[in-house]
C-alpha cells in the first residue's frame, strides 16, 4: 500500500482494447477518461457502442473538447452550456449559467428531451439562434428554442428585441439511438464553419461513434493521481492499492479494501 507513482502513457493500441471491452459489454466501476469535470468509466464508453444512447457525462465531455480545440484556433470564442443547463433553459427554468453572453462569438449547448438529443446554438452579437434536431425541425421547436434562448439573453441583460431562430440542412437520423452521436457531430462543423454534410447510413454512424470514443480517451486529463473508482486525488483514506494486472491506482477504502498479502485484481481486471 503506497501512494500513486507516475505511470507510463497509455498507448492507442491500449485505448483500442478499453474500446473493445467496452464495445463488447464490461461496464465496471473504472476510470478511463476525465475531460475537466467530466469523468467517464466503462460504462460511459459502452454507450458510444452501436444502438446505444449515448449519456450526458460523454455529450458533456465531447462538447467540452471540440470548445478548446476551437478556442486554441478561433479568433472568435466559444464557451459551452453543458446539457443539464441546457435542458433547463429549453424547459423555461432559471438558469445557474454565470457567463456574459457578449464575452463570446458562439454560446453553445445539448438538450435532452425525452431521451433525445438536440443542439441549440447562440450567436450573441448576431442576435441570432440556430436549433438542429438529429429528426428534424419542427417549426413548435424552432420558435420554442428563439422563445427560450432570447429569454435567456436578456435575463443576462442583453438587448435582444430581434432574436431570429433558424435551422440548417442536414441529413435526418434514420434508427432510434444516433441522436447524441450526431448532434455532437452537428456542433463540430458549426464551430468549424463547415457545412454539416453527415451521412447518417449505419455504417457512417457506427465510425463517428468510434471517432467519438476514442477521442474521449486520448484527450483525456492526466489520470496518473487519481483513484480509478472515484476519480479524485484524494479522500479520508490517505491510503492507496495498486492492481497487478494493469497498474491502475486506487483508493484503498474506494475498492473495499481488499486484503493486502494478496495480488490486486482490480474491477476491470477480474
Amino acid at each position: 500500500m503506497a501512494s500513486p507513482a507516475a505511470a507510463s502513457p497509455v498507448t492507442k493500441a491500449q485505448l483500442e482494447i478499453y474500446l473493445h471491452d467496452a464495445w463488447a459489454g464490461k461496464d465496471v466501476h473504472v476510470l478511463l477518461s476525465k475531460i475537466g469535470p467530466y469523468k467517464i468509466f466503462y460504462w460511459d464508453i459502452k454507450k458510444t457502442g452501436p444502438h446505444q444512447q449515448l449519456e450526458s457525462e460523454v455529450i458533456n465531455a465531447f462538447l467540452r473538447l471540440l470548445v478548446i480545440e476551437n478556442n486554441k484556433v478561433n479568433m472568435s470564442k466559444a464557451v459551452m452550456i453543458d446539457s443539464y443547463e441546457m435542458t433547463a433553459i429549453w424547459m423555461g427554468r432559471t438558469s445557474k449559467v454565470k457567463m456574459n453572453p457578449m464575452d463570446f462569438q458562439t454560446v453553445l449547448g445539448i438538450v435532452n428531451v425525452h431521451y433525445h438529443w438536440m443542439l441549440m446554438v447562440i450567436s450573441p452579437h448576431e442576435k441570432k439562434c440556430v436549433f438542429l434536431d438529429p429528426m428534424g425541425e419542427t417549426s413548435g421547436n424552432i420558435k420554442r428554442c428563439s422563445d427560450v434562448t432570447r429569454a435567456f439573453m436578456r435575463k443576462k441583460g442583453c438587448n435582444v428585441s430581434r432574436w431570429p431562430c433558424s435551422a440548417l440542412p442536414h441529413e435526418r437520423q434514420r434508427d432510434g439511438s444516433s441522436c447524441g452521436i450526431l448532434t455532437l457531430k452537428f456542433a463540430e462543423c458549426i464551430l468549424k464553419g463547415v457545412p454539416i454534410n453527415i451521412l447518417t447510413t449505419e455504417e457512417a454512424v457506427n465510425q463517428m461513434r468510434w471517432d467519438v470514443a476514442i477521442k474521449l480517451l486520448e484527450e483525456s486529463d492526466n489520470l496518473s493521481n487519481l483513484c480509478h473508482y472515484c476519480g479524485l486525488d484524494e479522500n479520508e483514506d490517505p491510503n492507496w492499492i495498486c492492481c497487478d494486472n494493469c497498474g491502475r491506482w486506487y483508493h484503498h477504502e474506494c475498492v473495499q479494501r481488499p486484503p493486502l498479502h494478496k495480488n490486486y485484481l482490480c474491477p476491470a481486471c477480474k
